[in-house]
């Protein structure tokens, strides 16, 4: 670790402070905003940029009487080395014109000792006593070298910056190509209320078990891979890979399991139907990974994998956010919201909507009106501010059989940063393994029920 420590270039940048004056002010004053402790080995050179942040603070001219004077009246001059090493390091200074490039030095070389120090951690768990599954260690050292890297982008950009995107986007709505910069989910109803969806959004999908938060997912994996032409990846931390394939598959085809199990005329039409979508899944983009028990950092290291390998992806789901592996287990509020922060970086990062299905509390079903709400989602504090879209998926007909929503699945959304307006229930049929539009205006009708005994 000794390559990435340089004390002649710490008292250097000392030194070229004290010196700097109001020639050299704005340069100082760059110095110390920028700099941290930990850009420093020395615990002595610590506490003088305390004592320069403190004056600056106060607006006080930095030069030696005064940092004198600060370090004595906080007793720190001692533990600096007294008068005698600050006069070193003013005497030893080469060049105030040369402070940017001294501190770019103890910026290069607390980056990389941050960097060694990763790695030494990760080595230290694998020769340990307590060795942990290498996949998450993988993930674990990947995910915090990232953050390394994204701490060096101040992420200040000029404005015109901004407004280019929004061009940009404005121009694709002209010429009818939007989805280049949104997402279309493929729910026609909700695609219209939003707009389409930021390629940086967090969208929470809860329900109960059985209301349909997997036909959702599968739905949109369907549009957005085969509809808009953009890879999707899908972790199913729940079912295995065939029966998240068979949902798409069925739904594509526009036939039901029962179809293809049923009477034989009946049965061959299904069969041929299905038989003829199979073209479609030859090179689709969709790409599913079943394991159970993924832990965020293995889910953030895998789709930064197949981000890089397929040159971007268009949505990423996870199936479901409480079966991923929780950091600690005993404090679940903690460990579900690491793992709702860490999927909103996510889509910030690569820039693709990331949709995570999620578990409701128990405690809805003791209300007379079952409909969930946000605060229904288990640990739900981090998981409501994190998110940019919430969405609840409800069957009436689970618990009241005789409902006249018989064979409605109900998206209601219960939060939206974006478009406040969009906070409403749309309505879907549910009949063909996949969530399709329906006419809300005829379900009630004689005519519908008729069509569904049939």
């Amino acid at each position: 670790m000794s390559k990435y420590v340089d004390i002649y270039a710490e008292q250097s940048v000392i030194g070229a402070i004290m010196l700097a004056g109001e020639s050299f002010a704005d340069m100082a004053m760059d110095a110390i905003e920028g700099l941290e402790e930990h850009d420093f080995t020395v615990t002595g050179h610590k506490l003088i940029l305390r004592a320069y942040k403190r004056l600056h603070a106060s607006a006080i001219s930095i030069d030696l009487l005064t940092l004198a004077s600060d370090l004595e009246h906080t007793g720190s001059m001692a533990h600096v080395g007294g008068i005698a090493y600050l006069s070193e390091c003013n005497t030893g200074t080469p060049s105030v014109r040369n402070l940017p490039a001294y501190v770019a030095k103890l910026k290069e070389n607390s980056l990389g000792r941050r960097v060694m120090s990763v790695l030494s951690s990760g080595m230290s768990k694998m020769t340990g006593t307590d060795v942990l599954p290498i996949a998450d260690l993988i993930g674990s050292i990947q995910t915090e070298i990232g953050s390394i890297e994204a701490s060096q982008d101040t992420g200040t950009r000029q404005i015109m910056d901004g407004i280019e995107i929004t061009l940009d986007t404005v121009e694709s709505m002209l010429n009818g190509d939007i989805w280049k910069h949104r997402t279309q989910l493929g729910l026609d109803d909700i695609d219209s209320a939003f707009g389409g969806f930021n390629n940086t959004d967090f969208i929470v999908v809860g329900g109960r078990p059985g209301m349909g938060k997997t036909m959702f997912s599968t739905t949109v994996t369907e549009t957005v891979a085969l509809k808009n032409n953009k890879p999707v990846l899908f972790f199913s931390l729940e079912m295995p890979i065939e029966q998240i394939s068979e949902r798409i598959a069925y739904h594509r085809a526009r036939v039901s399991k029962e179809q293809l199990l049923g009477q034989k005329g009946n049965q061959d039409e299904a069969w041929g139907k299905l038989s003829a979508s199979l073209k479609d899944f030859q090179s689709a983009p969709i790409h599913i990974n079943d394991k159970t028990s993924l832990s965020v950092h293995q889910v953030r290291a895998e789709a930064r994998r197949m981000h890089k390998k397929l040159g971007g992806l268009g949505v990423i789901v996870i199936d479901y956010l409480q079966k991923m592996k929780m950091t600690n287990p005993e404090n679940m509020n903690q460990s579900v919201g690491e793992i709702a922060t860490g999927l909103k970086n996510l889509a910030k990062e690569l820039r693709c909507p990331v949709i995570a299905l999620a578990q409701l509390n128990r405690n809805l079903e003791q209300r007379a009106n079952k409909r969930p709400i946000a605060a229904d989602l288990r640990e739900s504090g981090v998981i409501e501010q994190e998110a940019d879209v919430i969405f609840m998926v409800y069957r009436d007909e689970k618990y009241n059989p005789q409902t006249e929503l018989k064979g409605i699945t109900e998206i209601i959304c219960a939060k939206s940063r974006h478009v406040p307006g969009a906070e409403k229930t749309y309505y879907f049929s549910s009949a063909l393994s996949g969530l399709d539009p329906v006419d809300i205006s005829r379900v009630k009708s004689e005519e519908y029920r008729h069509e569904l005994e049939c």
